[in-house]
């Protein structure tokens, strides 16, 4: 399969010549996707049982306390949770570019759903991973809104869930790069 054009060029790039905006973005994505995940696991701290992890019950009270400083850490969590699932969709964004996907070939940018759909049309992510990154992206929107339906509980599966997942979608979204020729690791 041949590389379609994906923005301008940018920083210089092994044996193929220099790289488009869009590698460059996803690159620096990239080095910045491992620090988002693990500020998010700092923000989890005071929420975290005698074994390290996520407290259901105490997320539960700390969610809905009226507090400030307990307010204030819920939303550093909430923050770390939503700038990660935007940095996914956002990788996506440049990649699907880059990809030639039409969806992304227009001016402004596409919902998540039709870039996740057109992205799982071209084999970039199995259906699985477009549920999973849907409802994150879903639960991301209602935090963003003050949405009043946000349970504390979903939110917490949630995060479980974009702590299990991250791995898999970067695993095959560099995968569905390589088909277009873009080598963004370097080789070992």
């Amino acid at each position: 399969m041949g590389r379609a054009q994906g923005g301008t060029q940018g920083a210089a790039s092994g044996s193929r010549g220099r790289r488009t905006a869009d590698e460059t973005r996803i690159i620096d994505r990239l080095k910045r996707l491992g620090p988002q995940k693990q500020a998010l696991a700092v923000t989890l701290r005071p929420f975290s049982d005698d074994q390290g992890r996520f407290d259901l019950a105490g997320w539960e009270r700390a969610f809905s306390s009226d507090d400030p400083e307990t307010i204030a850490k819920v939303v550093a969590v909430t923050g770390a949770y939503q700038l990660l699932v935007n940095h996914l969709v956002e990788m996506l964004q440049a990649a699907g570019r880059i990809a030639g996907l039409s969806v992304c070939q227009t001016d402004t940018k596409p919902s998540a759903r039709a870039l996740l759909n057109a992205v799982k049309a071209d084999g970039g992510l199995t259906a699985n991973q477009v549920n999973n990154l849907l409802r994150l992206y879903r639960t991301r929107n209602d935090l963003q809104h003050s949405s009043m339906d946000v349970q504390a509980d979903q939110v917490h599966a949630d995060i479980e869930l974009v702590d299990k997942t991250v791995g898999g979608f970067v695993k095959s979204y560099l995968t569905w790069l390589q088909r277009y020729d873009v080598q963004i690791l370097p080789k070992r």
